[in-house]
């Protein structure tokens, strides 16, 4: 609300907001597909391979997205 009061426009307001949020996503998605991927952890619900390198494929393609749009933000592209 402030950074709306002093004049900020809120449409960018709202998609840095979303920006900054994204940045978190890696780092919840990669202990999760690793503590899911773990026997020790999981025991006999651990994901079978295939779950394992959707997951493991899924976070490396958001981390890369993150790393681009910092480029892409840092940039001005």
């Amino acid at each position: 609300l402030i950074i709306l009061a002093i004049g900020f426009d809120p449409t960018r307001a709202l998609v840095l907001s979303q920006v900054v949020l994204s940045f978190g996503i890696p780092f919840a998605l990669i202990p999760l597909v690793w503590l899911a991927s773990s026997k020790k952890q999981m025991g006999e619900f651990a994901n079978t391979a295939g779950l394992r390198i959707a997951g493991w494929s899924a976070a490396a393609l958001i981390t890369v997205l993150n790393v681009l749009l910092i480029v892409l933000l840092a940039t001005g592209a």
